[in-house]
């Protein structure tokens, strides 16, 4: 090593004592020289530590074994965990415990105990009939059949797949009946007579002190009685299903059928609705009591029976309440009243707020006219100018007109002045200008002959304007008084 240092061998002097180091790289090599291990051994230096892989004989292995406790004080651990054993003996062992482990997997078979004496094979457990034959599992495990010493005791292994084979074979199911394993329950579908459904609860039964769940209950039973009982249960849950009729008792016995409750005379005939389900009507004995459902269908159809509504007004169904909408005389909407007030108390819900009342067609014309006037004014002011006086004169004379028709018609006619004013300005001042207005005009119709009690005034300010303030002529149209009629 001196080479290449420029150091002068010849001025070198050095004295080296001998000792062995504990550093793995030299330990694998005085091993690997000691040893002599076999092509089939691999030595290597892992995190450390030398391991041995591979296969030897057992005298090889012991050898290492040596050797690796001969390190254990100080030096590198020698790994020979992962060195499989050649020998004879070894293989042998190994085939055989490759065996047990396939038996031990198996179904139906349990190993009790197994070991190796004398070059002899002994294992004894429990086997179910229906399991692997233990015999022929020695098949390809190139174990010596004649080596091989076995004893196996009878029991019945609880395996869903075993009980479910039994099972197949004591109650010997009809071919409308099918057995199968689901989530480790036996499971039976299909049809089947009752006495074979007898037996299959009672093996059901047997089967609860620690096997798996047998379950039959999807099994129909197809016996006369049974399709009879069957077919009526149908019609039961029909007529239950059914608006306006409610069953209270029902039972089969002797062959016929009874049936009480109540039902309403606009639900459907229990009669016609035995059709179709396979029950013999002759022997079907049914006792309904009167009764008026409040099915909101049934409420209606009496409504319309009751008070029957004029065409222009039309009845539905909206989340259980029930809307009347459009036109009628007065006289029919104080008897819809009524009626609302009287199907309050039994907690349904009549409304007539969207019915209007029906106005001769001369009141209907006069009070179109009167509401397309307005009483214009300037800004800032609360009376009219001297322009709007014709059109008050007009207006107070259409009133009055609409007023006599009314009373003759048998209503009474109210008209709701309603002051506005435009966005100049603060809030407040506009709606007090606004109602200024109204009460203004109410005075000016007063004074030409409207009776005041006809007249009602509020302010709107700013809020329901005509047109928008942008617009050219916005502000003016907005600085008004307009008309509505109403009729009682």
């Amino acid at each position: 090593m001196l080479s290449g240092t420029q150091v002068d061998p010849a001025r070198v002097h050095s004295q080296w004592q001998f000792y062995q180091s504990l550093e793995p790289e030299f330990v694998l090599k005085r091993l690997t020289a000691s040893l002599a291990p076999p092509d089939s051994v691999r030595l290597s230096i892992v995190n450390d530590r030398i391991v041995a892989e591979g296969e030897a004989p057992d005298t090889w292995i012991d050898r290492a074994r040596a050797a690796a406790r001969q390190l254990e004080a100080g030096g590198p651990v020698f790994d020979i965990s992962r060195l499989r054993d050649v020998s004879p003996e070894a293989r042998e062992a190994e085939r055989w415990q490759a065996y047990v482990s396939r038996l031990g997997t198996q179904p139906g078979i349990i190993v009790a105990e197994q070991k190796m004496r004398d070059g002899q094979f002994y294992i004894a457990g429990l086997r179910d009939p229906l399991a692997a034959d233990p015999q022929a599992l020695l098949s390809g495990t190139q174990v010596d059949p004649a080596r091989v010493r076995s004893q196996w005791q009878f029991y019945q292994s609880l395996d869903p797949e075993f009980v479910l084979k039994r099972l197949t074979a004591s109650l010997t199911p009809p071919k409308s009946v099918r057995l199968s394993i689901v989530e480790d329950r036996i499971v039976a579908e299909g049809e089947a007579p009752d006495t074979w459904i007898d037996r299959a609860r009672v093996a059901a039964r047997q089967l609860e002190a620690g096997g798996p769940v047998f379950d039959f209950s999807k099994v129909r039973d197809v016996s006369p009685e049974a399709r009879a009982a069957e077919h009526w249960q149908t019609y039961v849950s029909r007529l239950e299903a059914q608006p306006g009729i409610i069953v209270a008792q029902q039972r089969a016995s002797g062959g016929h059928f009874y049936i009480s409750g109540l039902r309403d005379p606009q639900a459907a005939d229990p009669q016609a609705l035995l059709s179709g389900t396979g029950v013999d009507p002759a022997r079907v004995h049914s006792q309904w009591q009167f009764y008026q459902s409040l099915d909101p269908k049934f409420v209606v159809k009496r409504l319309m029976a009751s008070l029957t509504p004029p065409d222009s007004v039309r009845f539905s169904i909206i989340k259980d309440r029930i809307v009347v909408v459009g036109e009628a005389p007065a006289a029919w909407i104080d008897r819809a009243r009524v009626a609302a007030q009287q199907l309050a108390a039994d907690g349904l819900s009549l409304e007539i707020s969207e019915l209007r009342e029906l106005t001769p067609q001369k009141l209907t014309h006069l009070r179109e006219a009167i509401q397309a006037v307005d009483i214009l004014f300037d800004s800032g002011k609360a009376v009219p100018g001297p322009e709007q006086l014709p059109v008050l004169d007009k207006l107070a004379n259409q009133l009055k007109e609409l007023a006599k028709d009314a009373r003759k018609a048998g209503v009474t006619a109210q008209f709701m002045l309603t002051g506005h004013s435009d966005a100049v300005g603060r809030e407040t001042a506009n709606a007090s200008i606004s109602a200024a207005r109204a009460e203004t005009v109410r005075a000016l119709l007063k004074k030409r002959g409207v009776a005041p009690e006809s007249l009602l005034v509020r302010g709107a300010g700013t809020f329901e304007p005509a047109e928008t303030e942008n617009s050219r002529t916005g502000s003016s149209a907005n600085r008004r008084v307009s008309v509505t009629v109403n009729f009682h």
